[in-house]
């Protein structure tokens, strides 16, 4: 796959995601390679010119039998250079906006997949919603692409009557939407074609979050492509791009490729619409809701001021109470219909909260039951979130109908699935559950098949607590884990103080510590040091837990649990808080210029109130901030890095260093040295330990060190234990070691003692 844009560009990764997905769904071994003119950021011929000599220097994608081309630019290199492509035998392109393009492509035998018809069937959508005429801003760009589009969506303006173009803003940023929006009539929407969020500006985060700040100032703005959902985008008719993907994959692959149309429009696509507009849409089903929750806060508390009020006026009269309880039917009912997950139907967890607390002789009469597949997770760590969410799609298609008609699924935001059965319920539960996880192993090849594995518990009904069934559930699924899948189908009790696992048992502990601020968390350094002279240039602070009871739990055991638990950002806050207390309180003995490395999560770094906080400590410490770096790990979910790329970015600004952790043992790791703004990577000390052992390992190793001096990035070796080691780094160039060859990690007095001055 070739494609027009850089890495990086929102609209690319989502079609290459979802293409990548589709090829991940053929059983026959299908692979797919991508690379990237970027002919977007730079002229189009100097990007022309440089991608025909990393193809005759072999450094870009080797030539295929098959190929697929994204955007105008990417068919542009075809028709001028197929022969540097090695002829391939079938093309398949798609995003082409240029109709100029669609003549020659066919001419050689190109088969086109364009999205046409979506902005048409959007405009109307609105329409059916909105009273019409409605006036129309739309937001538009001057760029090649940007312009296409933009005028194709206002020939769709000029064929619908019920909506009439009230401005196009070809140049535009917040300040000039607001002007123009306030100066516009009554009932003028705003509507997105491409805004400059692609291009050569769509890795700038300012300007990836300009919609958010239109929605700050009460503008909504709507869309027809998926990625400006993300954006923050307030709905439309939009383009199913999974759909997208799958046609191109399929054109590409088809036994009847030769007698399938040169053009094929895919007209395919989803209704979304931010909640707020729920009561314009009575009655229709076909819509998936974005925002449901801030819909129902904001519901809830107009609910809360009518219900005072009828307090107060019950008083007068006694009627008010109807309403009051009419209001609670309602909030009930919105809450029933609107905690509804849009990506896949199904009611959500906290519906089976609700449904608990409503009706609790229901919920705990019956059966309860957790489902997880975990190549689900792996999915997700290789190919994104919204991938893995496309794929859990796809089983929930076999799922759903062998589940027993009276048998309620709801699901979890980690990719698992709960399950209600009804204490009325025909049959036996656990048999019924078990023969289900067989049928969906045994697979006929028709789709992809998981491997599911169950927990079950049945309900006590002196015990209406959903929270203990739930811990059990999750305790027993941690335990098939540990024990390596062996078994699909495991029946718990609900949870015992008594009869607690390690993971309940430390769960508990960790709630304990954080609840009551008690001194069992310490920290350790590990010193990292100059290659050239063993000079010190910084240090590494390592968490550790010593429980009074449990002594010593490892970090590899208590951190998984912390993530679970939701409290990492309370965990990182104290590492940073007690770090930088004692970096301050030491300065003066310690040598001039050491860094101090910090481990930050990636929850912990999105947060709005992260920033304040270190800002806070660093100047309360009166400690350089440039001293400071925050490492964040490659292993981490990467699946939305817009809110990462401007925390990061306000994190530079603040002088802080960002180093990416265990580079090289994961899947993303070029996307983010493309996109964030990092100063430094930390090789993986399994990298090193390998190159020890396998000479491609070796040579994989030194190319990695190479590209990252080439990217003009510091570089830190994780892992060295042997003085050959040490030296072979050194001959690389690597200027800055850490491992037990050096020093293993100690006490912060320790490190004291052997680095610094009385």
């Amino acid at each position: 796959m070739l494609a027009s844009y850089h890495q990086g560009n929102p609209w690319t990764d989502d079609l290459v995601e979802q293409i990548g997905a589709a090829v991940e769904r053929l059983d026959d071994d299908a692979s797919l390679s991508v690379d990237y003119l970027d002919a977007r950021r730079i002229d189009e011929d100097q990007a022309f010119a440089l991608h025909r000599a990393r193809l005759a220097g072999r450094e870009a994608v080797p030539p295929a039998d098959h190929l697929i081309l994204l955007d105008d630019a990417a068919l542009r290199f075809y028709l001028d250079s197929p022969e540097v492509l090695g002829n391939p035998r079938r093309v398949v392109a798609a995003g082409i906006n240029d109709p100029a393009l669609w003549g020659p492509a066919s001419f050689l035998g190109v088969r086109l997949v364009t999205t046409r018809p979506v902005e048409r069937r959007s405009l109307g959508f609105l329409a059916e919603l909105f009273d019409t005429p409605f006036p129309l801003l739309v937001l538009g760009d001057r760029t090649s692409v940007g312009r296409n589009l933009t005028e194709s969506m206002l020939e769709a303006i000029d064929s619908e009557e019920r909506v009439a173009l009230h401005e196009v803003l070809w140049e535009w940023d917040p300040e000039r939407v607001v002007e123009a929006y306030r100066a516009a009539p009554s009932g003028t929407r705003v509507y997105l074609v491409e805004g400059q969020t692609m291009g050569a500006s769509d890795i700038d985060a300012e300007r990836r979050a300009w919609l958010n700040q239109l929605e700050a100032q009460g503008i909504a703005t709507f869309c027809h492509l998926p990625y400006q959902i993300a954006l923050g985008c307030a709905g439309g008719a939009v383009l199913d791009i999974e759909r997208v993907a799958q046609l191109v994959v399929d054109t590409l692959l088809s036994h009847a490729h030769d007698q399938l149309p040169m053009i094929q429009e895919v007209g395919s696509h989803r209704y979304l619409l931010d909640a707020r507009w729920r009561e314009l849409a009575t009655g229709r089903d076909d819509i998936e809701w974005l925002n449901v929750e801030r819909y129902i806060s904001e519901r809830s508390s107009l609910s809360r001021q009518m219900q005072w009020l009828a307090i107060a006026l019950s008083v007068l009269l006694m009627s008010s109470l109807s309403v009051l309880a009419w209001l609670r039917w309602r909030m009930l009912r919105q809450r029933q219909r609107l905690l509804v997950d849009r990506r896949t139907g199904l009611h959500t967890r906290q519906a089976l909260e609700a449904a608990a607390m409503a009706k609790p002789e229901r919920v705990f009469g019956g059966w309860l039951f957790l489902l997880k597949a975990p190549q689900l997770q792996d999915f997700r760590q290789r190919l994104g979130h919204e991938a893995a969410w496309s794929l859990m799609r796809e089983q929930l298609l076999l799922i759903r109908p062998r589940l027993p008609e009276a048998w309620q699924l709801y699901i979890n935001p980690d990719l698992t699935l709960v399950g209600h059965v009804g204490g009325d319920a025909a049959g036996n539960p656990e048999a019924q559950l078990d023969a289900l996880l067989a049928t969906l192993a045994a697979g006929d090849g028709e789709q992809r098949r998981l491997e599911w594995y169950g927990c079950l518990v049945m309900c006590q009904p002196r015990l209406k607590n959903l929270p203990s069934y739930l811990a059990a559930l999750e305790d027993g699924m941690h335990q098939l884990a540990k024990e390596g899948w062996r078994q699909p189908l495991k029946r718990v009790a609900p949870y015992d103080e008594s009869r607690g696992s390690r993971y309940r048992e430390l769960s508990d502990a960790l709630r304990e510590v954080f609840d009551a601020n008690t001194e069992q968390f310490y920290l350790l350094i590990q010193p990292q040091l100059d290659t050239r002279d063993g000079r010190l240039v910084g240090g590494e602070l390592l968490i550790r837990w010593r429980h009074p009871r449990l002594g010593e739990v490892m970090p590899n055991e208590f951190l998984p649990i912390i993530d679970a638990l939701g409290l990492n950002a309370a965990l990182d806050r104290w590492v940073m808080e007690h770090g930088l207390a004692w970096w301050g309180a030491q300065r003066e003995r310690l040598p001039d210029g050491i860094v101090l490395a910090i481990n930050i999560t990636l929850s912990t770094l999105g947060r709005d109130d992260f920033l304040e906080q270190l800002g806070n400590a660093i100047e309360a410490q009166g400690v350089e901030a440039s001293l400071i770096e925050l490492e964040i790990t490659e292993h981490a979910i990467f699946h939305d890095l817009g809110d990462i790329e401007r925390a990061m970015a306000r994190l530079r600004r603040l002088g802080v260093r960002l180093a990416l952790d265990d580079f090289g043992t994961g899947h993303t790791a070029f996307q983010l040295l493309q996109r964030l703004p990092l100063t430094s990577v930390k090789l993986d000390r399994e990298l090193l330990q390998a190159a020890g052992q396998h000479g491609r390992a070796l040579d994989a190793y030194s190319a990695l060190v190479g590209f990252c001096q080439t990217l003009r990035l510091g570089i830190v070796a994780e892992g060295v234990e042997t003085q050959e080691e040490a030296q072979w780094l050194m001959s690389l160039g690597i200027e800055v070691v850490q491992g037990y060859y050096f020093a293993r990690p100690m006490p912060l007095d320790t490190f004291l003692e052997c680095y610094g001055s009385v």
